[in-house]
């Protein structure tokens, strides 16, 4: 990919854009307030899914990410000051049509869940761990091709797998993440699962959502733009990061429907406040070996540099994907009830970004806490400058 340099307009490098366009690939990088972007022909969004053969997909490895820092309990770290909004999510306004399911890849083996699902005590964060999606087989009520069908209810189709390539066309490195549907056309995802955060971005995104055992039951989406905040593209690739967040556009299926249309969405809120509590989706690959989503439920604690932390067993593959608050199906309430009891439910308030070295002990994720617009300055360096700036395109929201 060719880079051509803009005339800065401000002091630090804040966003950068990849879109599909009209003339091939090209971009440009400037600095605060300006945008790197890249075109990619109808044939080269071919040359996407080509690129993703089925061998590929099964051998995709996570990219690991791991602090430098030693672990310290957060109970002294002062959360961010930053204004605080809950927007709202949805649920799907289609209804689940089973000729979108695909088969991606033959799994060689279904590893049995490797941790036991309980709370720990010390420098172990407490937490609990489980399948999404418990229930496989003749087992299970209304199967299809053996596994459940959980993913038809919202909010549990949200989460799902992202790939991409972090090599050359001579040396392809396929790779994956997590993500989440969280608007209309956008996933929100880890701001390291689309650059190295040295100023470079990987390549050949596809997202899969609510994938289980190689089985896509709503199909693949192609990206058509990929945002990161310029704390992340130009940060150097440490961790902790406080915006390790990016974005990405897909594009409507071949029917014409958007993704957040027949999976739902979340909604997101900026700095929520502790204490609160999370539950944390994704694709850990040291449990079930990346082919099942995983759900951690965890107190939620203060982190360093603008991030929370949290207590789990998934590791390395969970990067980029949710935490949530109030996730599940929400109850109804009866006219007239207080505010205070009124939850609103499945509210995206950080996405997995790091972990530490001695995992396997201090078992601790951590994950950028989604800023404001503007809360860092410039219009560009935070998860509320990328989702203003993806909402600005109708359609997108």
């Amino acid at each position: 990919m060719k880079i051509q340099r803009r005339a800065a307009r401000g002091a630090a490098a804040a966003l950068a854009i990849l879109a599909y366009g009209g003339a091939g690939p090209k971009a440009a990088l400037a600095a605060d307030g300006a945008v790197l972007t890249a075109a990619a022909t109808r044939a080269e969004a071919a040359a996407v899914r080509a690129y993703w053969t089925p061998e590929r997909l099964a051998s995709a490895q996570p990219l690991d990410v791991v602090t430098a820092n030693t672990f310290e309990s957060g109970d002294a770290v002062a959360p961010p000051m930053g204004p605080t909004d809950v927007v709202p999510g949805a649920p799907p306004s289609a209804p689940y049509d089973d000729s979108l399911a695909e088969q991606l890849y033959l799994p060689s083996g279904r590893d049995e869940l490797r941790t036991a699902a309980v709370g720990s005590i010390g420098q172990r964060y407490p937490y609990t761990i489980d399948r999404l999606y418990p229930c496989r087989g003749s087992g299970c009520p209304t199967s299809s091709n053996s596994y459940s069908n959980v993913w038809a209810f919202y909010p549990y189709q949200i989460v799902g797998k992202l790939y991409f390539d972090i090599g050359t066309p001579k040396n392809p490195q396929p790779k994956l993440c997590s993500a989440s549907v969280i608007r209309r056309s956008v996933i929100g995802t880890a701001g390291h699962c689309v650059s190295d955060g040295k100023g470079h971005f990987y390549s050949k995104w596809l997202f899969v959502p609510a994938e289980h055992g190689g089985l896509a039951p709503f199909g693949k989406w192609d990206w058509t733009q990929v945002v990161v905040t310029g704390p992340w593209l130009h940060g150097g690739g440490t961790f902790p990061n406080k915006q390790d967040d990016a974005l990405i556009v897909l594009a409507a299926n071949s029917s014409r429907q958007k993704i957040g249309n027949i999976t739902g969405y979340l909604g997101y809120e900026y700095n929520a406040p502790l204490p609160t509590h999370l539950t944390q989706l994704g694709y850990p690959c040291n449990l079930d070996g990346c082919i099942d989503p995983i759900r951690d439920d965890s107190q939620v604690y203060s982190g360093p540099s603008n991030n929370f932390e949290w207590g789990t067993a998934a590791f390395f593959g969970a990067s980029g994907g949710p935490e949530i608050q109030d996730f599940g199906q929400q109850p109804s309430h009866d006219p007239g009830t207080p505010p205070f009891e009124a939850f609103g439910g499945n509210v995206l308030i950080s996405s997995t970004s790091y972990t530490y070295p001695n995992y396997n002990a201090v078992q601790v994720d951590g994950g950028s806490i989604l800023a404001a617009p503007g809360q860092f300055g410039g219009t560009l360096n935070t998860f509320g400058d990328l989702i203003k700036f993806v909402c600005a395109t109708p359609g997108n929201c």
